[in-house]
């Protein structure tokens, strides 16, 4: 195999339609929509949202740290929803998990 025949790394990840430049997409876009959910709670809730993403049911999923944030950031629904909103129109409920450890 000639040398000419590789990819960077970041080629592979940038181009569209193949199955890896697809996952960098998907994660790009859950990277963003917790860093929008984020910016628009108040910054002591934000700081223990880990992850969001929302399911092809129109499920939001928020992960938190602990117990304790996902029941305050329970009160939070109608925001969380209306953020998810923004970006995903189909976002219909909202459902608070405890992201497990290393996630």
């Amino acid at each position: 195999m000639s040398r000419d025949q590789f990819k960077s790394l970041s080629e592979l990840l940038g181009t569209p339609g193949t199955k890896i430049g697809r996952l960098a997409a998907q994660a790009r876009a859950k990277v963003d929509l917790t860093d929008h959910i984020r910016k628009g709670l108040p910054s002591e809730l934000a700081a223990q949202v880990v992850h969001c993403d929302v399911e092809n049911s129109g499920t939001l999923i928020v992960r938190t740290t602990s117990p304790e944030w996902a029941n305050r950031l329970r009160f939070e629904n109608e925001q969380l929803l209306t953020l998810a909103r923004q970006r995903h129109p189909e976002a219909t409920q909202v459902k608070i998990r405890v992201a497990h450890p290393g996630y």
